[in-house]
């Protein structure tokens, strides 16, 4: 082989060796035995993909104006955690049936948070996959015509991927969660603390509590605006919000236009699906499946 070309061979085998595999850099997803992103995954470089837990709230709709003002898609990962443990009929998705719709008909993704918002580390695998499958019977029956599959998961605190637990602990989930759907955690430094504390001028519905003047609720904002915008430097970000904190919904807006004006863009975890993977996450389940 010439010398100059036995250079250019070891030049591209060097940069295949550096360069990043989109599907799996970290073998996160082999480790834990469920494919998804994990903290730490590749993410496209400017784009950042906002998503909520908890919801639907009091909240929510004012969220979903902002997104529809500043033309955002985001994700929402919904969580029965409000319906009654013994019939579940004066549940939230039915209480916010029509934020539910609106959401998924205005382009956002959905995504299943489970029933009771348990941390899933100590429940036995039966228990781990019927939150989930519970979760979605309940947006079923209240939605009707109007439900989808939600494919896309996100374990409740991150727990156990974003723990200091053994692999073992992490796997026993993570297969728990293969047949469910596919794993959504966040960027750890993009944990917007938004969920950390409870100040005064904030409360969890609307009513005379809920303060937007009073010194803490600002001081919350101010936090929650900085921890965001302040590790921005370009690099692809999972934002995580909770779409029950009305400091969220007051600081959104300025939040979305700094990421902008940094040249961001937004997109759903269900767009990272097909940029990852070249599936959606649906697709991509049923390849799972099929390759056990």
């Amino acid at each position: 082989m010439p010398f100059f070309a036995l250079i250019l061979f070891c030049a591209f085998v060097f940069s295949c060796a550096k360069s990043p595999d989109r599907r799996d850099p970290t073998g996160s997803s082999a480790r834990y035995g469920a494919v998804g992103f994990y903290d730490g995954d590749p993410v496209p470089d400017r784009v950042a993909y906002l998503t909520f837990d908890d919801g639907p709230s009091d909240w929510t709709s004012e969220i979903l104006d902002v997104l529809k003002s500043e033309r955002i898609p985001a994700t929402f990962f919904i969580c029965g955690i409000w319906a009654p443990n013994v019939n579940r009929t004066n549940n939230s998705f039915r209480k916010f049936r029509d934020v539910l719709v609106r959401m998924k008909r205005e382009g956002h993704a959905v995504g299943n948070h489970t029933i009771g918002h348990r941390n899933l580390m100590p429940l036995s695998e039966e228990k781990i996959r019927n939150q989930f499958r519970e979760n979605q019977e309940m947006y079923d029956r209240e939605l009707g015509k109007e439900s989808s599959r939600m494919t896309l998961l996100r374990p409740p605190f991150g727990s156990p991927f974003n723990r200091s637990v053994s692999e073992e602990s992490k796997r026993r989930v993570g297969l728990a969660l293969r047949r469910e759907g596919i794993v959504a955690m966040w960027s750890k430094h993009f944990d917007s603390s938004d969920s950390k504390d409870w100040v005064r001028g904030e409360w969890y519905e609307k009513g005379p509590r809920v303060n937007l003047d009073d010194e803490r609720f600002k001081a919350k904002m101010e936090r929650i605006y900085s921890r965001l915008v302040s590790g921005a430097n370009g690099k692809g970000i999972v934002v995580l919000f909770h779409d029950t904190h009305p400091t969220t919904k007051e600081i959104l807006t300025s939040v979305i236009r700094k990421l902008r004006a940094e040249g961001y863009s937004f997109a759903t975890m269900e767009e990272y699906s097909l940029w990852r993977w070249g599936k959606s996450s649906s697709e991509l389940l049923v390849t799972e499946r099929n390759s056990e």
